[in-house]
């Protein structure tokens, strides 16, 4: 689980590309918009700890804003410009519900077929 906060407002959020619960801004939505998403992931437990965290959301609540490491900043732009895959999953979330239903039918199958060979293997 990654903690973020949210780059327009300063709210804590789950996941650096979620959309903010507060304001509504969704870094996954802004495709082309490289920066945001550097930015947002810049703000998240993956560069700071969750006090370091809290105290840069409500910088940004108080209209004080975040000075961004420049450096980190065109290093992530360029992982971000070169990435193949898109960094939210475009999959509908039926698939992910029948996957998970169709991998639970063959839990149970299985240890049906386990405890039938162990109840009459005796």
């Amino acid at each position: 689980m990654t903690l973020a906060v949210c780059v327009r407002c300063g709210e804590s959020k789950v996941g650096a590309f979620t959309p903010c619960a507060r304001c509504g801004l969704d870094p996954a939505a802004h495709g082309t918009d490289k920066e945001l998403q550097a930015k947002s992931l810049l703000l998240s437990d993956r560069f700071f700890p969750g006090g370091e965290l809290e105290a840069m959301g409500q910088r940004i609540r108080a209209g004080q804003g975040v000075d961004f490491d420049s450096a980190k900043l065109a290093e992530l732009l360029e992982e971000l410009k070169t990435q193949k895959l898109p960094v939210v999953s475009k999959a509908s979330p039926g698939c992910t519900v029948v996957g998970l239903v169709l991998l639970g039918g063959a839990l149970l199958f299985v240890a049906g077929v386990l405890w039938m060979w162990r109840s009459y293997g005796r």
